[in-house]
């Protein structure tokens, strides 16, 4: 059974086998292949373990080595199996039985099944942060039908229920063992089926993990049989590194992909994302309840500019839907997604501002610099149509606790990949006022509507928030890369920036 919505395709190389020989040879590369350790550094540390209990992207990158979820979703909208082999839906569309795979086991060698299943979404509606529960917020219950199935009871149609179910960062749907979380801590320690186990973490330092030697698909197993992940903020000391030899692989921001060129012995791989960078906006509190004054903060942004100079060149302007989706409105479609100063001082003064006004934005600190660029530029464009702007640089504990208490008036912000499109356009619960009634019916519409009219849907509610600028003000999709020295054979990173393919990172 599958889904798709028409999303930028992938391209999957096939693999031909040869004689019996050239078969047996191939296999004994195989297992050469899968040894040796990988190191690894990225710029931010984890927050928690708990697969249910973040909102940043740069955390999930730590869940996904370790956990999987019952489906996955393609780049292209198609679910795939991963520890559930099939799965159906009764005509109403809400009710959905899975199939769970034979033999699975968690890293501990304790077998996966339903009961594991059933725990981890109790999890998740139960104490779940509002973020993750949200993917699921039409899920009523879930049931151990036998021995392998499980049942999904929905209180309404979702269109986009397997889309959220087959994310690739698993947020909200990792499977997690039952007996294991009896007691252990899920905030500080993992325990999956995924391609790695974790041995230990040294908090603000590192995180090792090393081959799951219990997955169930040893064709899709870890390549290397250890995975340091280093944390180090600083690209600088990263490049350093890279060069000699201490770590093996980095993402580099914009200006580290510079100093890397030409660099001896070392590859980099350009990744086109999904990953937009926008301006949260809490319409809680004026001036930003204003339709207009939002509106003007739309138009005051130069988004070439700031592709320029944010992302050095490395982006390209977007709205709320990335461009990559065919489907997706374009910009010269959309009202507010141009730069125009004028009317942007006309809208001001309409709603009540034609001195100007003085604002606060909640930036992260220390995230990338190419948010850090963003947020000068910002304050530089707006104070052009007479839009003031405080920076109140916070770090990561801040920032977060002020985001998820709506304790601000705007704020950087940046959003992965999203296998159900939805969540580009989605209002995040608690972060902002009220979604406008209108919008609220067009949402609920969508979701239980078809999948087959689902993009068509997604399309409308997109132009509706450009014309009413909530919840958000995207400004740009950027580009990505992968960096790594001679030891690394082969790195295949994909547009969702997720870091799953480091399992099949190859070593010479």
């Amino acid at each position: 059974m599958s889904m798709k919505l028409k999303i930028r395709r992938r391209t999957v190389a096939g693999l031909l086998a040869g004689v019996a020989l050239a078969a047996g040879m191939g296999s004994l590369h195989a297992q050469a292949a899968r040894t040796g350790a990988l190191v690894v550094a990225e710029d931010v540390v984890p927050q928690t373990f708990d697969p249910t209990q973040s909102s940043q992207i740069r955390t999930w990158y730590a869940w996904q080595l370790v956990y999987e979820g019952l489906v996955r979703a393609d780049a292209d909208g198609k679910i795939v199996p991963v520890l559930a082999t099939g799965w159906k839906a009764d005509a109403a569309q809400t009710s959905y039985e899975f199939t769970l795979r034979e033999g699975v086991r968690f890293s501990d060698g304790s077998p996966m099944g339903p009961d594991d299943v059933v725990a981890s979404f109790q999890r998740l509606m139960e104490r779940g942060l509002p973020y993750a529960k949200d993917r699921f917020k039409h899920l009523e219950s879930v049931t151990k039908v036998s021995d392998r199935v499980v049942r999904f009871k929905l209180k309404q149609p979702d269109a986009g229920f397997l889309l959220n179910l087959g994310s690739p960062f698993v947020v909200g749907s990792a499977i997690l063992s039952a007996k294991w979380l009896q007691s252990n801590d899920p905030k500080l320690a993992m325990m999956g089926t995924g391609p790695f186990q974790m041995v230990s973490y040294v908090p603000n330092t590192q995180l090792v993990l090393k081959r799951n030697d219990n997955h169930w698909n040893k064709e899709g197993a870890a390549q290397v049989s250890d995975l340091t992940i280093r944390y180090m903020p600083e690209q600088s000391a990263q490049i350093a590194a890279l060069k000699s030899g201490q770590i093996d692989l980095m993402f580099p921001s914009a200006e580290s992909r510079l100093q890397l060129r030409g660099a001896s012995g070392i590859n980099t791989v350009a990744v086109p994302s999904t990953n937009t960078v926008r301006l949260n906006i809490n319409t809680n509190v004026a001036p930003f309840s204003n339709v207009d004054f939002r509106r003007a903060m739309s138009l005051a942004l130069n988004r070439a500019e700031i592709v320029q100079g944010a992302f050095l060149g490395e982006a390209v302007p977007s709205a709320q839907v990335p461009p990559s989706y065919g489907w997706a409105p374009k910009l010269s479609e959309l009202k507010y997604q141009k730069h125009d100063v004028a009317q942007a001082k006309a809208l001001l003064a309409k709603a009540g501002y034609p001195n100007g006004v003085d604002i606060t934005l909640n930036h992260l600190a220390g995230y990338a610099t190419y948010l850090d660029r963003f947020a000068e530029i910002l304050k530089g464009q707006l104070a052009q149509a007479g839009i003031r702007v405080t920076i109140q640089a916070n770090q990561n504990a801040v920032w977060l606790d002020k985001q998820n208490r709506a304790d601000y008036q705007i704020m950087t912000n940046e959003y992965a990949y999203q296998a159900d499109p939805m969540f580009y356009l989605m209002p995040r619960p608690g972060r902002q006022g009220p979604t406008p009634p209108d919008m609220a019916e067009l949402i609920a519409k969508a979701q239980t509507g078809s999948a087959d009219d689902y993009s068509a849907a997604l399309r409308a509610i997109a132009v509706m928030q450009d014309d009413l600028v909530y919840p958000d003000i995207s400004v740009a999709a950027r580009n990505a890369w992968v960096s790594h020295n001679a030891k690394v054979a082969a790195a295949k990173p994909d547009p969702t920036l997720s870091r799953t393919f480091l399992a099949g990172v190859a070593l010479k």
